[in-house]
């Protein structure tokens, strides 16, 4: 599996706080290394959608993403009030 970015994403990613790109960081290291199997970072499949999944960096980050075989594709970073719009 790959993890592609969406080219907005690296624009969001330069909006957020430092401790929360460290965050998003340490997420990409594990997400390229395990998957979809990844462990502690709350990944859910979102409701409605049926390739969608989000993770939470933390308690008010969330990271949106797209699995469309084989590739895993982040669309989006953002708070939680911002991810789901």
């Amino acid at each position: 599996m790959e993890v592609r970015i969406k080219k907005s994403v690296f624009k969001e990613v330069e909006k957020l706080p430092k401790n929360i790109k460290t965050l998003y960081k340490e997420f990409l290291i594990v997400l390229k290394r395990d998957g979809l199997g990844i462990q502690g970072w709350e990944l859910k499949k979102m409701g409605g959608a049926t390739n969608e999944y989000r993770a939470k960096l933390n308690q008010n980050y969330r990271v949106i993403m797209e699995y469309v075989k084989p590739d895993l594709i982040i669309i989006k970073v953002a708070s939680r009030e911002g991810a789901y719009k």
